[in-house]
């Protein structure tokens, strides 16, 4: 089998269907674009195909991964145009790179995400934001409510000061504030920046309407590197 890792868009468009719907769609192009994946054995056979870390509903994503097996070798431009020909509007395939035989998911992969989100704040005072950002970020400690869905969804509440390494406000017009953060994401940590938000609006007393997030990329940390994962080799 031909092991391929794909870089692919979530675009607005797209952005309220869930993982499992974004699977299928996966699979209904491979499909029409008659690319040669390769099926699992079994009585119930499914394409060998795995993605990156799930997006929650609403998130616009410039950098997501899937990984695929193929029964046999296609050149990786062909690949990607093959693809593109017959995706929705929204979705699109960046770029590929083939792995060797053996290799680590993108979801085991993954540590770190990178974020930009536009919050629409009335009557925003920017020097205010900028000075209540900088103490909410120099706390030692954030708690936050996590919802449990395993236990009814009952409320505990956690300290995410650990999983933020950066966290910027880039300006404000018209209304809509910009923030930028970086952010442990994977099985070792993971904190969503809709979480994050949530705490800071608490904190400065804000309302926060209509916040657009948007993940710009995920990575793997390797050599105390920050990598994305097309470039990432084991």
């Amino acid at each position: 089998m031909i092991n391929v890792r794909l870089k692919f868009t979530k675009g607005s468009e797209v952005k309220y269907i869930s993982h499992l719907d974004l699977m299928r769609t996966f699979m209904r192009v491979v499909r029409r674009a008659e690319v040669p994946i390769a099926y699992s054995g079994g009585f119930n056979p499914h394409p060998e195909m795995s993605f990156g870390a799930p997006l929650s509903l609403g998130v616009i994503s410039l950098a997501e991964y899937v990984d695929i097996n193929l029964a046999q070798e296609v050149p990786l431009s062909e690949l990607v145009d093959k693809l593109n020909q017959y995706m929705p509007m929204g979705i699109k395939v960046l770029g590929a790179i083939k792995l060797p035989e053996k290799f680590k998911s993108a979801m085991a992969l993954i540590t770190h995400a990178k974020y930009s989100i536009k919050a629409y704040i009335d009557d925003a005072d920017t020097k205010e934001l900028k000075e209540k950002l900088n103490s909410f970020i120099n706390q030692e400690q954030i708690l936050a409510q996590k919802k449990q869905p395993k236990k009814n969804f009952q409320i505990k509440e956690v300290d995410i000061r650990p999983m933020i390494l950066e966290m910027n406000f880039d300006g404000c017009q018209d209304g809509i504030c910009i923030f930028s953060c970086l952010l442990h994401s994977g099985s070792k940590a993971n904190l969503k920046p809709e979480m994050l938000m949530q705490a800071f609006s608490d904190y400065v007393g804000l309302n926060f309407n209509r916040t657009t997030i948007t993940r710009e990329e995920v990575f793997v940390e390797q050599d105390g590197k920050l990598i994305d994962l097309l470039q990432y080799r084991d």
